[in-house]
């Protein structure tokens, strides 16, 4: 059973158009965890450290009309479950800059099941927001755009 962490909701009144994004309990009653606001052009990433090449990987999203996008990943070595070559699924581009590899991309995801372990430091970034996903005490969360009828 995973331990009970206070998370406050980070909500403040709803703008026109905001985009929120939910972080919900994969296993167990599926119960909304966090709710946070993405970037004002609904952008949003999330980091990790890769399990096979122990060096940083962030992915990069936006949201649009509802759904999520991924528009790049971003990382540093090949290894196993990382892109290598350039017309990997949905890619538009890819480059080497400034020792990263950057895979661009144009791939509608769906909602996002998380798998966290804290020696990979998972971490959802947004414009105002880090927020370490060990510490929500879950293993496995699933991240969407909240419902427009649950938004605050």
């Amino acid at each position: 059973m995973a331990a009970l962490v206070a998370v406050p909701f980070l909500a403040s009144p709803a703008r026109a158009g905001e985009v929120w994004l939910c972080l919900t309990e994969t296993r167990g009653d599926g119960h909304e965890v966090t709710r946070l606001p993405a970037g004002s052009d609904g952008a949003f990433s999330l980091s990790f450290i890769h399990s096979v090449s122990r060096t940083p990987v962030t992915d990069y999203y936006h949201v649009a009309d509802g759904q999520i996008v991924q528009t790049s990943e971003v990382f540093r070595a090949h290894g196993a479950g990382l892109p290598s070559i350039a017309n990997d699924m949905d890619a538009t581009g890819w480059r080497h800059e400034d020792g990263h590899f950057i895979l661009d991309m144009h791939r509608l995801t769906g909602p996002i099941p998380l798998r966290i372990q804290a020696q990979f430091k998972n971490t959802l970034h947004t414009a105002d927001t880090d927020l370490p996903l060990a510490g929500l005490g879950y293993n496995a969360l699933t991240l969407a755009p909240c419902d427009e009828e649950t938004s605050p």
